[in-house]
């Protein structure tokens, strides 16, 4: 609480720092030298979209100069503002009472600093009662926030947004797990009962959502601005939750006491704690040949825009290479899930991979090093305990299988018509070199190496030999196995897990029917509809 209460007493501070270290001669010239891209906003008639276009007195900055919009700034080809009209008078008007200024039904407000990237200007837009209150904050462009709120679930008035995603376990009697401080990891989350694999373990939306350009694009200060912004706007107790997060320097972080710390320090917490997130954005279509008619909607096309997001209790759980946790981010929802792979025991810590399982372990630890701080001591790293040259043969054994599950996974989705090989019933092999005896010694090492996270995958190939080799119980067997496993871990708008449910309901009609025994030639396009999708989401 005493660091919530500090940030927040600096906050005003904070957000004005930039504007007041900039002289009046500077700021009068950089205004008479900037036209604001009124372009943006003129023709918004979308009542959620009102408060992003400029206002008096609200400002947007580069990394030069600061630009303040003002009246004297809009443009003289822009058309004149509307004149109000006269209202009807009242048959019994009372001249005693005040005129009612009309209230805006957007539930969005805007950030007084917006900062530049480039050609665009990125802002902090919140809606304080997202989600049962829990509230949301967006740093990207006003183009590209138009596209989000434009699509469910950000499009729902402020009235409506009670009944939109239910926090799972929002007391600590409901949840499965507790706080717990875990020697040279901080805080994380225990299991306090007994957990079965597939079960839901929570689901939350994102304290802040930061765009990909901005995140790249923006100096580190501007960048830290902007979050601060966004983390203080939101609801008391979601700014205490996202401020009580580790950092990846907590110890200097500890003494910090001016604004300029305060920003730093939201800056690396959400740094430390961010995952990558991909939102559907419905942007003007500037492909189309010709502008809409008048009455017409404009054309738009969605597109899949990349995010950085922090979400607060999601955040707390810890890393481990053989994690007992998998994830997906919902689009449909704006949330995290998360689900257990494995059955776990209470006393356990619930984890999940920040880096992907099937690398070797030098690899991982090199970028956990790179990216957290920190040195992972789960058992394939060796455990807490254990001398790398005592176990260094153990060691070796992990990397061993890791490198031939690779191998595996290059040779099983190898369609390739020109190789050929022979199997055990005596049939020739005409495309490739997989059989599905390849694929039970994958799935084997998956489990050794303790990767039930993404065992997905060799479910998923173990069902296309199978179906291959023309045996549709068992790619069945393994298609319902991969929809156990990848529903969970991957959610349910994965090609492959489409293409595993078209197997199950016709084998004979799926594109690897007898395809290894010449009796299909797998085309491209639907190859690539089935892909297992090995790239692994992450932090």
């Amino acid at each position: 609480m005493h660091r919530l209460r500090l940030v927040l007493g600096l906050s005003t501070l904070a957000l004005t720092t930039a504007a007041e270290s900039l002289s009046a001669n500077s700021r009068q010239q950089a205004a008479l030298s900037y036209l604001p891209p009124f372009g943006i906003c003129h023709g918004i008639t979308n009542d959620a979209a009102s408060s992003i276009c400029p206002v008096d007195g609200a400002s947007v900055t580069n990394q030069s100069q600061a630009r303040e919009y003002t009246a004297s700034d809009k443009p003289a080809s822009s058309p004149p503002p509307e004149v109000p009209q006269p209202e009807a008078q009242s048959t019994n008007p009372r001249q005693d009472e005040p005129k009612k200024e009309p209230k805006s039904s957007s539930p969005w407000s805007r950030g007084a600093i917006c900062r530049r990237a480039g050609k665009d200007d990125f802002c902090a837009f919140t809606h304080s009662s997202f989600n049962n209150g829990e509230g949301i904050s967006i740093i990207t462009s006003p183009i590209y926030f138009v596209g989000m709120i434009s699509q469910a679930p950000l499009n729902e008035p402020a009235s409506a947004t009670g009944k939109k995603q239910p926090r799972t376990g929002t007391a600590s009697t409901e949840a499965p797990y507790k706080d717990v401080a875990f020697p040279g990891k901080g805080i994380g989350l225990m299991a306090t009962e007994p957990i079965r694999a597939g079960r839901r373990i929570m689901a939350r939306t994102p304290a802040v959502m930061v765009d990909d350009r901005a995140f790249r694009g923006l100096r580190r200060d501007d960048l830290a601005l902007l979050l601060a912004q966004a983390i203080l706007a939101l609801p008391e107790p979601h700014v205490g939750r996202f401020l009580n997060l580790s950092s990846s320097h907590d110890a200097a972080d500890s003494a910090a006491s001016t604004s300029q710390s305060q920003m730093d320090l939201i800056y690396k917490i959400f740094t430390t704690n961010a995952f990558k997130t991909t939102v559907k954005v419905s942007l003007p279509d500037t492909s189309a040949q010709a502008p809409a008619s008048e009455g017409q909607e404009p054309k738009a096309e969605v597109k899949d825009i990349d995010f950085h997001s922090t979400f607060t209790e999601v955040s707390r759980l810890n890393h481990d290479c053989s994690p007992n946790l998998g994830y997906y981010f919902d689009t449909a929802t704006l949330s995290h899930k998360v689900y257990a792979v494995k059955d776990i025991l209470p006393g356990e810590e619930l984890s999940v991979s920040y880096v992907d399982v099937l690398h070797p372990r030098e690899t991982r630890q090199r970028l956990l090093q790179a990216t957290w701080h920190f040195k992972c001591v789960c058992s394939r790293c060796g455990g807490p305990h254990s001398h790398e040259n005592d176990d260094a043969h153990i060691l070796a054994e992990s990397d061993s299988r890791v490198k031939q599950i690779n191998a595996l996974r290059r040779e099983l989705d190898n369609y390739n018509p020109t190789s050929s090989s022979s199997s055990a019933s005596g049939n020739k092999v005409v495309v490739g070199s997989g059989t599905p005896a390849k694929t039970l010694l994958m799935i084997t090492l998956y489990e050794l190496e303790g990767a039930q996270v993404r065992i997905y995958e060799a479910y998923y190939r173990a069902a296309l030999e199978y179906n291959g080799m023309g045996d549709a119980t068992n790619a069945m067997i393994y298609a319902r196995l991969c929809l156990a496993k990848g529903l969970v871990a991957r959610g349910p708008d994965r090609p492959f897990i489409t293409s595993m449910k078209e197997l199950i309901e016709d084998p004979v009609r799926h594109w690897s029917w007898r395809f290894r025994l010449g009796g299909a030639n797998p085309s491209s396009d639907a190859v690539g509809k089935g892909q297992s999708e090995d790239k692994e989401e992450g932090k």
